[in-house]
């Protein structure tokens, strides 16, 4: 099928991967670390903790069903996020005078992890019942300094433009990394769909940045042309863009592709990580970006 043949081509192990583990981290809103990892161990459980984080920890996936029914849980103490996701949030170099614009921000859990380290977090969701949700997310983990707004995020730079200190977009995509057997709702229409989509979304996202701001581009999809081409889009449309590069702590990841069919992007775009599924990480792909 196209969609194996593809994948096949940007890396073949990305199709024989397992997912073992699962991952959590600490809600500094509610409690530190040490409070958390104590309160896991009265009720069984010795995670552990990731190498680049000291919040960040994992369990074996048969744990993930008990862990939800803990006091841990059910108090909004951890949060349950793909490791992958993780690591892009905490790839941002947020201080604690920021203004950040999370611009596709439901279900909200990248949002949290950046109201932890910034000032003022603004959280953008277009679709109501999302919205709703993320801001229900928001107040049961106690993020009381998150704006939350129910717009189309392609519009956001004409109300706010060069406002933000760093801005994130996970963009939505064709979900290609949580395909797991059927496909039968992939297709190269939807990919090219998304695609557009993404293109609006990071030209309002780099609109809303400030001069000497910092960014990131993520998805949880493989397709090229949801990823390289939309930062080589950026790049064509904004001589003051720039790829930054990322310092990546662990060996599952590869590079942005330069030459895909017959397109060729800029150089740039190998600056890019693809992160590959292993162990709690998903696939994932994510871009660090200044403006200058």
């Amino acid at each position: 099928m196209e969609f194996f043949e593809r994948v096949k081509k940007i890396n073949p192990a990305i199709l024989e991967a397992k997912k073992d583990s699962f991952s959590f981290r600490i809600n500094h809103h509610r409690a530190t670390i040490d409070e958390v990892l104590e309160l896991l161990q009265k009720e069984g459980y010795t995670p552990q903790k990731v190498d680049w984080a000291e919040d960040v920890f994992t369990l074996p996936i048969e744990y993930r069903k008990p862990l939800v029914k803990t006091k841990s849980y059910t108090k909004n103490l951890i949060y349950i996020q793909n490791l992958s996701s993780i690591f892009a949030a905490y790839s941002l170099d947020v201080l604690p005078t920021d203004w950040v614009l999370d611009l596709a921000a439901a279900p909200g859990g990248k949002s949290l992890i950046l109201s932890e380290r910034a000032q003022k977090v603004s959280a953008v969701e277009p679709d109501k019942s999302r919205f709703f949700r993320m801001k229900r997310n928001f107040k049961e983990h106690g993020a009381k300094n998150i704006q939350t707004y129910n717009k189309d995020g392609r519009f956001i730079y004409k109300s706010c433009p060069e406002w933000f200190d760093k801005v994130f977009l996970d963009a939505p995509c064709s979900s290609e990394a949580h395909i797991d057997g059927e496909v039968t709702w992939w297709n190269m229409r939807r990919v090219r769909r998304f695609s557009k989509l993404q293109k609006e979304l990071i030209i309002s996202a780099f609109e809303s940045l400030k001069p000497g701001g910092q960014m990131i581009y993520a998805t949880c999809t493989y397709a090229p042309e949801e990823n390289e081409e939309v930062i080589d889009f950026l790049l064509q449309k904004k001589p003051n863009a720039k790829v930054l590069s990322v310092e990546v702590p662990f060996a599952n990841y590869q590079e942005g592709i330069v030459q895909w069919e017959d397109k060729h992007f800029n150089e740039e775009v190998k600056k890019c990580v693809r992160i590959l599924p292993k162990g709690a990480y998903s696939g994932f792909f994510m871009t660090k970006l200044a403006k200058l």
